[in-house]
């Protein structure tokens, strides 16, 4: 079977196309676990400084749970998070509350839970 020029050259172009958008995802997917590291941290200094005789490995932040769900599900992108910024839940002893950013990772709310 003999396959033309024109067929090659185009399966090569959707194969290019497909690798380079994978590789965009991949980069994507990297920025958004980098913004919640820092934004993170960002929330981390929030508790510490409601809470100045804390040690920061006392305190603990993670991602909200139903937007991990929703970001390792490819439903929030990083698009949405420099837009709508991130959500966290901190806990330090018995102490605990979230705290939200925006699209910078600016703290722009911090909540402590009764």
């Amino acid at each position: 079977m003999k396959v033309s020029s024109a067929l090659a050259g185009a399966c090569m172009a959707a194969l290019v196309g497909l690798a380079g958008s994978t590789a965009a995802l991949a980069d994507d997917d990297a920025k958004i676990e980098a913004r919640i590291g820092a934004w993170g941290r960002a929330c981390k200094n929030a508790v510490a400084v409601k809470y100045p005789k804390s040690n920061m490995s006392e305190i603990n932040v993670e991602v909200g749970a139903t937007l991990k769900q929703s970001i390792d599900a490819g439903e929030t992108t990083l698009k949405d998070i420099q837009k709508n910024g991130l959500s966290f839940n901190w806990q330090f002893k018995k102490h605990t509350g979230y705290c939200n950013t925006d699209g910078k990772g600016n703290v722009t709310e911090f909540m402590k839970f009764q």
